[in-house]
């Protein structure tokens, strides 16, 4: 496991656990439709990135990481989803569970460089899940002004924490793509 690959286990950790907090703090005030679309959205994310991380962790072994994209993936989508009720938990753990068995095959499917570029926006996909629980939040207030202008200013600071992460954790794939193998033969 490369340095990049930690990278993305760490920020996907950071990402469950957020959720898990962030649906524990403000699930009372979202609808049913919300939850859902958080959940579902979240969980494909998250599938996605650790069934393509599994494959090309495991180049070849599609077997292996296709059970480590179901089992990876759904139970971190449930874990995310956990707060948000049973239907929503439902629906994460599933979508969880089909986004690690897709992320599993188009790590197959794909070579180690283009899988690294996937993983970046994946990753970067799971992150901004976040965003959802403060913006159905104030959508579910029903004010049709803005609390204050301090407000406005936080979209950006988060955008900004977010690439500074990202931009910090792409780094550390130093190593140059011919020394990774390449399982193109199907």
């Amino acid at each position: 496991m490369s340095d990049f690959h930690l990278f993305v286990l760490v920020a996907l950790l950071l990402t469950v656990i957020s959720s898990f907090r962030l649906a524990g703090k403000w699930c009372h005030f979202l609808s049913h439709s919300q939850r859902m679309v958080m959940s579902m959205f979240s969980g494909t994310t998250i599938g996605l990135t650790v069934g393509l991380m599994a494959s090309s962790i495991l180049p070849g072994s599609f077997y292996t990481s296709s059970l480590l994209g179901f089992f990876g993936g759904a139970t971190l989508a449930a874990v995310s989803a956990g707060k948000l009720g049973t239907v929503s938990l439902m629906e994460g753990l599933t979508a969880g569970l089909m986004g690690g068995m897709m992320g599993a095959m188009l790590g197959e499917m794909v070579s180690y460089t283009e899988a690294v570029i996937f993983l970046k926006l994946l990753i970067t996909l799971s992150i901004s899940s976040l965003l959802l629980y403060p913006v159905f939040f104030h959508a579910s207030l029903q004010e049709d002004s803005i609390p204050s202008k301090k407000w406005l200013i936080k979209p950006f600071v988060i955008f900004l924490a977010a690439l500074f992460f990202l931009l910090g954790g792409s780094l550390l794939d130093s190593a140059p793509a011919s020394e990774h193998p390449t399982h193109q033969a199907h």
